[in-house]
């Protein structure tokens, strides 16, 4: 039987992961997905003021991390550098999981106007990964990418 100090620990455990979770601190929605041979461990957002947000402001990424937006189906996005401190490289995924345009070594934009990288057509996903993994991968427009799952998973609402 658990002692009642074993319980309060447990309790205040389970709060302050909690609360991590809830202030972003910790990430629960990523997925792997796998580029070139490597698995890359990627943050999933899939709602508005998430995408938004994006990268903004990250002054490092891991060499096989990065983010994953998720778009509702007949999105043509568009992303921009502004306040962010790192390089990236931008992977336009389709519905099917193919990579139909790629955007690399996209430079930081610190003050407006800003470049826009705009889709050219309809995507699912865009994958944002350190600059110069898509060359490293070997990556080319037509690749089909393991998103491991992801495809299966229905896409955000509007």
């Amino acid at each position: 039987m658990m002692t009642v100090a074993r319980k309060m620990l447990i309790n205040v455990g389970l709060l302050c992961l909690s609360l991590l979770l809830a202030a972003g601190m910790v990430r629960a929605d990523t997925a792997e997905v796998m580029l070139g041979g490597k698995v890359f461990e990627l943050e999933v957002v899939a709602d508005p003021a998430s995408r938004t947000q994006g990268l903004m402001g990250r002054t490092e990424l891991g060499d096989n991390q990065g983010m994953l937006f998720d778009f509702p189906m007949g999105t043509q996005p568009a992303i921009w550098m502004r306040n962010m401190v790192i390089s990236l490289d931008l992977l336009y995924v389709d519905a099917e999981g193919r990579l139909v345009q790629l955007f690399d070594k996209v430079p930081p934009c610190a003050a407006m106007p800003c470049d826009v990288y705009r889709a050219d057509r309809p995507l699912r996903f865009v994958i944002e990964v350190p600059a110069g993994t898509a060359e490293r991968a070997g990556l080319q427009i037509g690749d089909n990418l393991d998103l491991n799952g992801l495809l299966a998973t229905p896409p955000p609402d509007l």
